[in-house]
């Protein structure tokens, strides 16, 4: 990898850090547990830091202990909404239909890239990275404060 792609990910790993750490701080239930919607964003956050490392490492087995937790904060999501359980948005929570399709395009991205990772194509994972990159900023800037 050359010096510029090594520095944009050190840069996203940076970034994603701050945007997922920052996204639903103080989204607890009562009792302590924390809301699904931030148990997602922290299983994002593990998630993408395993995905950097792969990519700067060239390793993409490093990728997969991070899924199982994220598919279980995915389907805490889903469960909490079909439940009728409300999903506060820090923003824009009159387009949470909205927010649903875009949780579902991203979904379908990152799936895209597990199949990248497992087949070993580093260059495919390295793009889709970079487009889920990406939609977590757009995500943020519709839907958070």
């Amino acid at each position: 990898m050359n010096r510029k792609g090594f520095v944009s990910i050190i840069i996203v790993s940076i970034f994603v850090s701050c945007l997922t750490g920052t996204f639903a701080l103080g989204q607890t239930i009562s009792g302590g547990g924390m809301k699904p919607l931030r148990q997602e964003m922290l299983a994002l956050e593990e998630a993408f830091e395993a995905i950097i490392d792969a990519l700067l490492f060239d390793n993409m087995e490093l990728i997969k202990p991070t899924i199982p937790p994220l598919l279980k904060a995915k389907e805490r999501v889903e469960k909490a909404i079909n439940e009728g359980e409300q999903i506060v948005l820090p923003k824009n929570q009159d387009r949470f239909d909205e927010f649903i399709k875009f949780d579902d395009r991203f979904h379908k991205d990152f799936d895209a890239l597990l199949k990248a990772a497992e087949k070993g194509n580093k260059k495919v994972a390295k793009g889709k990275t970079h487009k889920l990159f990406d939609a977590c900023v757009s995500c943020h800037e519709n839907f958070r404060k």
